[in-house]
């Protein structure tokens, strides 16, 4: 019974994975070419650090305030990614700690007839099928992952027919662990979100000062958006906030990893983690 529980299981699971490529694929695409956009606009923005633009010889100013239009602009999307990532970051969290609390319990059973393939996942500790690193296209290929991909099933099914039969207790504490990482994953979305923000509206500031130059003649909520400033104060403080941002973000993402893994560590039992 629990050979073929785990065999129906571990195909619905190879299914789904194979579906969900699909869309991380399209995802991965619209988000290489937004920074791809973002990435050319920066010849610009870094020819402007040596005054290359206040010559004709790349377009100018003008083409200054182009580049950095297309980088808002394509900003704006990575904002919606990363405001996206950090809700799913966090709600990732709450629901290993629930995972992890099912199959340690009495509903052990159950939970995996129901699992999902990212539960499945973070029950083996990451599952990366063959298909993950894409395909040739080639014809004798194609055959071979046809028995490749039931390997793939068995490997699964066998994996499953374990945890119907018991869950270590380990499994269970190293996905809470793996959770509280989760949550810091996700709190630091959120603050690459609110950093990434500020730098689209202090690089907003210097291209509306560039389109609005006539101080008596600017509408009012460019006035505020200004903060009320003159224009040269406001262009000022907008590239040194878009800056400051900017040179903070990589500083985080740098020191990340370190935090991570310090979670991670602490959130062990004391014998496991020495």
């Amino acid at each position: 019974k629990i050979k073929k529980s785990s065999e129906t299981v571990a195909h619905r699971l190879v299914a789904e994975s194979l579906l969900n490529e699909g869309d991380v694929a399209t995802h991965a695409f619209f988000v290489g070419v937004d920074v791809f956009f973002i990435g050319i606009s920066f010849f610009w923005l870094f020819a402007n650090s040596y005054h290359v633009t206040a010559t004709d010889w790349i377009g100018g100013v003008q083409a200054l305030i182009n580049a950095l239009t297309v980088a808002e602009i394509g900003l704006i999307f990575l904002l919606y990614f990363m405001f996206k990532d950090a809700v799913k970051m966090v709600r990732k969290s709450f629901k290993m700690k629930e995972f992890a609390s099912n199959i340690s319990g009495t509903k052990s059973t159950d939970t995996i007839q129901n699992i999902t393939v990212e539960q499945y996942s973070w029950l083996v500790d990451g599952w990366t099928p063959f298909w993950a690193s894409g395909s040739s296209g080639k014809k004798e290929d194609i055959d071979a992952e046809a028995k490749m991909l039931t390997k793939e099933e068995e490997s699964v099914a066998h994996q499953l027919a374990k945890a119907m039969k018991k869950v270590d207790a380990d499994t269970a504490e190293r996905i809470r662990a793996q959770s509280k990482v989760s949550l810091f994953e996700g709190y630091r979305e959120y603050l690459y979100f609110i950093i990434n923000f500020f730098a689209f509206y202090g690089y907003a500031v210097s291209i509306l000062v560039y389109y609005f130059q006539d101080e008596k003649s600017q509408p009012e909520y460019i006035r505020a958006l200004f903060l009320w400033l003159p224009n040269d104060h406001a262009d000022w403080l907008g590239n040194a906030l878009g800056d400051f941002m900017w040179t903070l973000e990589p500083i985080i993402i740098l020191g990340s990893p370190l935090i991570a893994g310090s979670i991670a560590k602490q959130s062990l039992p004391k014998e496991k983690s020495d």
